[in-house]
């Protein structure tokens, strides 16, 4: 499925919608886009292969679609056919991996849920959550990508960060071992990070490009 972010604040979507992740209150595919609700408040949002999450101009949080392995965020494992509010901190970022969703708060802190038998999450377990559960006690995260499996994160220092399936090497630590907390990728300055199916790129501080993990196709 497809969303985009309209210039007047407005989201669109089509395609796929079995389990409602174009949150139109409907579980009907769309092959032409059409308006998410009449809100045009949006600042932000990103799509799992199955779900939706995205941030209003005040901080709020929505999410809606699949929602097998909680990672619509509602404590519930129902999906969901329009955007549900999660919670009532303020957001500032956020990502969607294929069944997981990460965030940061405007205080910096990171927070996942959703699928987590990789340890995606980064919460050191490989139990799936419902519910936001925090990432360690850093408060000082910027930005956040997730892929298939795995999450790849940047601090306000510059440094990065990544964490669960790493069997082709997407997490970007040395090795092909997977791991359920954060661990620093290197120690350069980064400025910019994204994620793919299973693998990463990122742009150093002096404009460079890198990319690891998954190479069978080139990427």
């Amino acid at each position: 499925h497809s969303i985009a972010l309209k210039s007047n604040g407005s989201l669109i979507s089509s395609g796929l919608n079995r389990t409602g992740q174009l949150g139109n209150g409907t579980a009907n595919d769309q092959a032409t886009f059409s308006n998410v609700g009449a809100i045009t408040t949006w600042t932000h949002v990103s799509s799992g292969e199955f779900h939706t999450v995205a941030i209003r101009s005040d901080g709020s949080l929505w999410t809606w679609g699949f929602n097998q392995n909680g990672q619509l965020g509602d404590a519930t494992f129902v999906d969901k056919l329009e955007p549900l509010k999660i919670g009532s901190a303020s957001w500032i970022a956020i990502a969607a991996g294929k069944s997981h969703t990460l965030a940061i708060k405007k205080d910096g802190t990171l927070w996942a849920w959703g699928r987590n038998f990789f340890g995606q999450l980064g919460d050191g377990t490989v139990i799936d959550r419902a519910l936001p559960v925090q990432i360690g006690t850093a408060k000082n995260w910027t930005s956040v990508a997730a892929g298939t499996n795995h999450t790849i994160a940047r601090r306000d220092d510059g440094t990065i960060w990544g964490w669960g399936d790493n069997s082709a090497g997407q997490v970007g630590i040395g090795t092909i071992i997977k791991t359920s907390t954060p661990t620093q990728i290197g120690t350069a300055t980064w400025v910019a990070i994204v994620a793919g199916e299973s693998h990463s790129l990122a742009i150093r501080a002096d404009g460079a490009l890198f990319g690891w993990g998954n190479n069978i196709k080139g990427q």
